[in-house]
């Protein structure tokens, strides 16, 4: 008999949880991609120069760009950049040649060095490029310009990226029978949307961040100022 009721209540019990079904709440998220920008002066500089000697020899193409490069290094400090400042990026030494009446002519040994300038106090930029353009052993390019607080620019950024996501999401709101929304994720690289079984907790501390993705991160030189680019991904909730 014992074994009877044990069998009874079990199905009894089955038979009860069945008749209450599971009620899965009405889950709706959307997700905004948003670019936040902050615009601010360039206090630095960034160029390169290529010096260049051509000689009968390799010894004397030597000697030349070893000389040049010390003169040129007492020079730069002598403008007040730091030797930090100054990054010697390659040697090269070839054989020159010229074309002459179709006939190609050795010309000599050439030799080369690249360096890449950094002038802290953009105010003497001016002077220090013009001076150095004077030089016919010399050539430069490359100038950028940029600004020493980047990192905490690219934080603002992201803050007005993260605004204009709201303000969009408050507009998109209005025309939705949905009255509140809450953040669910925030990222800088394209995050997933999320699942009604992978949403655990309606606290809004419960925010994800991704890691940061060069790609969604830029810096543009225009009209002589400096331009930060940031972008956000923001998945909400509305109820």
């Amino acid at each position: 008999m014992k074994t009877i009721f044990g069998i009874l209540s079990v199905i009894l019990l089955f038979g009860c949880q069945s008749d209450s079904p599971i009620q899965r709440s009405k889950f709706k998220t959307m997700m905004i991609k948003a670019h936040g920008e902050i615009e601010t002066l360039p206090d630095n500089a960034t160029f390169y120069i290529n010096l260049n000697c051509l000689e009968n020899s390799v010894k004397f193409s030597k000697k030349c760009l070893v000389d040049k490069s010390n003169e040129l290094n007492s020079k730069l400090i002598s403008f007040g950049i730091n030797k930090d400042d100054i990054l010697t990026t390659s040697v090269n030494m070839n054989k020159s040649y010229t074309w002459a009446k179709n006939t190609r002519v050795f010309q000599g040994y050439s030799s080369s060095t690249m360096m890449y300038i950094t002038i802290r106090d953009i105010n003497k930029l001016d002077e220090i490029y013009s001076e150095l353009l004077e030089n016919r052993n010399l050539d430069l390019g490359g100038l950028s310009y940029s600004n020493s607080k980047i990192d905490s620019l690219k934080n603002e950024a992201y803050l007005d990226a993260l605004k204009k996501a709201n303000i969009l999401a408050d507009k998109l709101l209005m025309e939705l029978p949905e009255s509140e929304k809450e953040i669910l994720k925030i990222g800088n690289i394209e995050i997933s949307a999320s699942l009604p079984q992978a949403y655990e907790s309606s606290d809004a501390s419960n925010v994800e961040v991704a890691e940061t993705s060069v790609q969604n991160q830029s810096i543009n030189i225009s009209k002589g100022t400096v331009i930060v680019n940031s972008t956000l991904y923001v998945e909400y909730q509305f109820d």
